[in-house]
């Protein structure tokens, strides 16, 4: 009967037990499944109602550690740290940054377990120097943009080494932890790294070579981001939000793209001349929709579709971008000479590309594209039926950090069926580039030494960028009529955007 007390006793002592791990786990879940989104946290919803915060923080507080199993000790911690993070921001919200509060990490205590403890006591003493689990370094989010993003879930003892793992492999993953860049065979890594160098054994590229799916070589040579410490709020996060990072890098147009990486590249481009013998305006529309893939690295391929508008015959002084209005027209403008403006759009060609990078330490790459007409959408075009075989050489060089050039030599050769070939002169782009800072590039550059012109290029995250530029042609004698025969104040307005993202 004793013995049947003791076990009944210990039965219950431990449902209780095992009761308040499940609510501890399960609410923890429930707060990170509702304020995590897209790697950042709403902290403005959680300042705004407190409630589970709260009584997580007091779950951490009163938990008996020396009652849970090891793993389930290990669980338990990591979501704490989580949690006492935000509940330290949470605290003096709004911030812009965690380092803003003063001793965030080292004095400013928190009760885990019946103890008052710092955050850095948590994390080095009571998970990193106990369990020389490097992987924690993955997990542990310390509310900064450059930590490892955050998990939309809790982490549970039943799956932690599975967690463990692929938390590890996302942040990978991401450009701001690791980035390889196969030009220069150079890695970029986050400051944990760098930080906590001895945690990773036998070393750091061993370590990352365990968990990343990109082939990084031994000789690649390591270069650590400068860490932002902007906060991870949701608030602060868009695609266009400006962060003074280090671990944005020119994106290398001559380069192919690296292994299982698509890019979406629009380009859009306006010609317009004025022509003197009737005294009118020609322009002319033309926007590239490229969508590539980095097949292994050195090989990447790719269709493009075009998009035109033309605008033949205006007035000499009507502005260029009516080519913008997408009509399908042919209307008189002028009746003293009966000058008629001929308007016409649609998609006008589809085609392959396929781009060859054929050295490691060379930038210079080979595309080769075919373009065949569209001949109905969206309806019947009758403005452009020739077939397309574009060849284009790339080079490029960096000089250093701060300066390079890019080369493009272009046969763009029109077939045109039932008509007689005639060959296109080809011609040779050259562009000064200026890196002013890591995310915006100024720039000059000239076509055939007749078309002159300055751009400029930003990013706003390391996959994602834009560009603008403007050119002009000067009239030089033996080239200038070679490329625009006899047309006047000749001139181009340019945009682009290019975006990359990785194959998961």
């Amino acid at each position: 009967m004793y013995r049947l007390f003791i076990l009944c006793a210990y039965m219950v002592q431990y449902s209780f037990l095992l009761q308040g791990q499940t609510t501890f786990f399960g609410k923890s879940n429930q707060f990170f499944s509702t304020f995590v989104q897209n790697n950042n946290i709403d902290y403005s919803s959680i300042k705004a109602a407190p409630k589970l915060l709260n009584e997580l923080v007091d779950s951490i507080a009163t938990v008996s550690l020396e009652k849970l199993s090891e793993v389930q000790r290990k669980a338990y911690l990591i979501n704490a740290y989580n949690l006492l993070v935000i509940n330290a921001v949470i605290t003096d919200y709004p911030v812009e940054r965690p380092t803003e509060i003063e001793d965030f990490f080292a004095r400013k205590k928190q009760i885990v377990g019946g103890q008052k403890m710092s955050l850095n006591q948590l994390e080095k003493i009571e998970l990193l120097k106990k369990y020389k689990d490097p992987r924690l370094h993955f997990v542990l989010v310390c509310a900064a943009k450059s930590c490892p993003a955050i998990a939309p879930f809790s982490y549970q003892a039943t799956v932690l080494d599975q967690q463990l793992s692929q938390q590890t492999q996302k942040a990978l993953k991401d450009s701001l932890v690791l980035y390889y860049d196969n030009n220069t065979q150079k890695l970029y890594l986050s400051k944990i790294f760098d930080w906590y160098r001895d945690d990773f054994s036998p070393n750091v590229l061993t370590f990352i070579q365990q968990y990343s799916l990109d082939s990084i070589p031994n000789t690649a040579k390591k270069n650590y981001l400068e860490y932002d410490w902007t906060l991870n709020d949701i608030a602060l996060d868009s695609v266009f939000s400006i962060q003074n990072k280090k671990d944005f890098t020119p994106i290398i147009v001559a380069a192919t793209l690296p292994k299982k990486t698509f890019e979406i590249n629009l380009f859009n481009s306006v010609f317009t001349a004025n022509y003197g013998y009737n005294h009118s305006r020609g322009t002319y529309f033309t926007g590239f929709f490229q969508f590539g893939y980095g097949l292994t690295g050195k090989l990447d391929l790719g269709i493009d579709v075009l998009l035109k508008s033309n605008r033949v015959n205006d007035e000499f002084e009507a502005s260029p971008f009516k080519v913008f209005e997408f009509r399908r027209e042919n209307k008189l403008v002028r009746e003293t000479d009966s000058l008629y403006v001929f308007s016409d759009f649609g998609l006008s060609h589809i085609g392959p590309r396929v781009r060859w990078s054929p050295f490691k330490k060379i930038a210079l790459s080979f595309e080769q594209g075919i373009y065949a007409p569209i001949p109905s959408i969206p309806t019947g075009q009758n403005f452009d039926k020739a077939w397309y075989w574009v060849t284009q050489f790339y080079y490029d060089y960096q000089f250093n950090t701060k300066f390079g050039i890019f080369a493009a030599l272009t046969f763009w050769q029109p077939i045109v069926p039932q008509q007689q070939f005639r060959f296109q002169v080809p011609f040779l782009k050259i562009f000064f580039s200026w890196y002013a800072t890591n995310r915006f590039t100024l720039y000059a550059t000239t076509t055939s030494l007749t078309e002159w012109g300055i751009g400029a290029k930003y990013l706003f995250h390391p996959n994602f960028e834009i560009q603008a530029l403007y050119t002009y042609y000067v009239p030089v004698p033996g080239i200038y009529q070679a490329y625009v025969g006899d047309a006047q104040n000749v001139m181009t307005f340019n945009i682009g955007i290019r975006y990359r993202f990785k194959h998961q």
